[in-house]
């Protein structure tokens, strides 16, 4: 190499220069975003069913959906949470999965156990997981002299109206706030 560079420094010159302009035209017309679009090989199922203890929901409606979904093609992993008056079911898939057609062989198979889920449970709700729905920033509110109604009250009615008026703020929702 050290030899080729003597011999013919007007081609390496030209080809550092050529790799210097391609670089400089690729950094110029690389576009940035915060939050890329990024097709995430996971799908959330999850059921409502009110008044039912977690043992109910687990053997009512989150292993059936759990043997339902077994099937889809790709399937990594499955995980599961049952909780008093829900379920939810996280579904891992190979990373080249198509998440569009493995979303409508779910569609299939979960019409298939409708009928089989106790009539309290909710439709079943599947949701392809993004980063956009993540969100953005998390607020904690506390103010001197006041209790958690009177803070609820501050949230409810003051900042989460105005929080909801800036441009690009698509929700706002608030937890542990009293009902």
């Amino acid at each position: 190499m050290s030899k080729f560079s003597v011999r013919k420094p007007m081609t390496v010159v030209v080809a550092v220069i050529a790799v210097i302009l391609l670089g400089a035209i690729s950094f110029l017309n690389m576009s940035t975003d915060l939050f890329p679009s990024m097709n995430l090989p996971y799908v959330v199922v999850m059921t409502t069913y009110q008044g039912a203890s977690p043992e109910e929901v687990e053997q009512q409606v989150t292993r059936p959906i759990e043997q339902a979904l077994a099937s889809t093609g790709n399937l990594q992993n499955i995980t599961s949470v049952s909780s008093e008056n829900s379920s939810m079911v996280i579904l891992e898939f190979v990373e080249s999965t198509n998440m569009d057609s493995t979303i409508i062989e779910m569609n299939e198979s979960m019409r298939l156990i409708e009928s089989y889920l106790p009539d309290g449970a909710g439709t079943p709700i599947m949701m392809k997981l993004n980063p956009s729905m993540m969100p953005i920033m998390m607020i904690a509110i506390d103010q001197d002299g006041q209790d958690l109604d009177g803070v609820s009250q501050l949230v409810e009615d003051e900042l989460t109206p105005a929080f909801e008026r800036l441009e690009g703020v698509a929700s706002v929702s608030g937890s542990g706030l009293l009902e």
